[in-house]
């Protein structure tokens, strides 16, 4: 279940922290911490028969690690091995149970410095969530309740829940604070790097095309002492004749026209240029569309035996942003990299508290458990 998608809007004006008021707040919008890898914070369930792994006062237990990942690892136990699967398993498991660790370790460190008013501040900070909530709902308060049980809460559980996701935000907002500075050059060397892939648009040509195929001319066009090859290209030549004159180019090209496109008027799908998308001997359809401004017609062109003609429709170039141009951008995602960055090393740090022979016991208990839930059902 992925809470993030309750669209949280943490309010880190609403909380004052010790040395922190009045100070700058940390840089990361409302964005880009959704899209921080936090995980799934909730009022974590007691434990209930299954195996647990504590931290502080709170539990991560098999049953709430198994339904994390039950919809991706559930197909595998059913065809696979146990050790095949438990092999396979045990990498995503390890990671959702670092994740929930972290969850609670952050919270923790949160809780530590945070003031002894918090709990107003955040009773607050609560009220306009819910109320934020319940409005996304076009403020009927039944619907929400309905939306709040499918995840698996009450108003309570749901309450306490956004206490601590606030908490914990406003919380990292202030530990990762370190001003980020970058050089020009640095900026350069980023555009550059992404340019192709964020910053430029491929070009594209539309046209329609006229094939003409002398070993496929009927014979009614064929004159005394002429070659199929002759009169296929004088065909061609009073074919792009008339369609300079404006005659339909479709109809000419239904009409005459020996390629597979002909029942269509000749029409092919838009070609970006460079891609090297056509085979041949209709590669040379992009060549001789890019040279034409849209609407105009070619002469015939002869190529591999055959014939065409073509009528471009519309050419766009595409092309790339300057540096100029993109620089506000690039320098927020160099920042936001920064960012990830210090929490990466945040996490790190904390999760150097857990038990690395624990939590790899644990792991390798709930893919035990998986399987033999899982596999067994599907046998049954």
């Amino acid at each position: 279940m992925n809470f993030r998608k309750l669209g949280v809007a943490v309010c880190m004006g609403a909380l004052c922290w010790p040395a922190g008021c009045g100070k700058k707040q940390g840089r990361f919008s409302e964005e880009q911490m959704q899209s921080i890898p936090l995980a799934n914070r909730y009022d974590l369930p007691a434990a209930s028969g299954a195996m647990t792994m504590s931290l502080y006062s709170q539990t991560i237990t098999s049953e709430e690690v198994l339904q994390a990942v039950e919809e991706t690892l559930k197909p595998a136990a059913t065809r696979l091995e146990r050790q095949a699967f438990i092999g396979q398993s045990l990498p995503l498991i390890r990671q959702v149970i670092r994740s929930k660790a972290a969850d609670i370790l952050l919270y923790e460190q949160a809780r530590k410095q945070a003031p002894s008013n918090i709990d107003e501040a955040l009773e607050k900070a609560v009220e306009q969530e819910i109320k934020r909530f319940v409005a996304s709902y076009g403020n009927n308060y039944a619907l929400a309740e309905a939306g709040i049980r499918k995840m698996g809460m009450d108003w309570r559980t749901f309450r306490e829940y956004q206490k601590k996701l606030i908490l914990t935000h406003s919380y990292l907002s202030q530990k990762l604070n370190t001003p980020v500075r970058f050089t020009h050059r640095q900026l350069i060397e980023y555009y550059e790097a992404v340019k192709a892939e964020q910053f430029c648009r491929s070009g594209t040509l539309q046209f329609h095309a006229i094939e003409i195929i002398p070993d496929q001319l009927a014979a009614d066009y064929i004159g005394d002492g002429q070659t199929a090859e002759q009169a296929a290209f004088e065909l061609a030549r009073s074919l792009a004749t008339r369609a300079k004159a404006d005659e339909d180019f479709e109809v000419l090209a239904r009409t005459y026209s020996h390629g597979p496109l002909a029942k269509t008027g000749g029409k092919w799908l838009p070609v970006t240029i460079g891609a090297k998308a056509l085979p041949e001997p209709y590669d040379i359809l992009e060549k001789t569309a890019l040279a034409l401004q849209p609407g105009e017609v070619s002469e015939p062109v002869v190529h591999e035996g055959r014939i065409f003609i073509v009528r471009l429709d519309h050419k766009d170039l595409g092309g790339c942003k300057s540096f100029a141009e993109v620089q506000p951008l690039i320098e927020q995602q160099l920042e936001f990299q920064q960012r990830q960055k210090q929490y990466d090393e945040y996490i790190s740090e904390l999760m150097k508290q857990v038990d690395k022979v624990e939590l790899e016991q644990f792991a390798l208990f709930c893919a035990q458990a998986a399987y033999g839930r899982w596999h067994t059902a599907e046998l049954e």
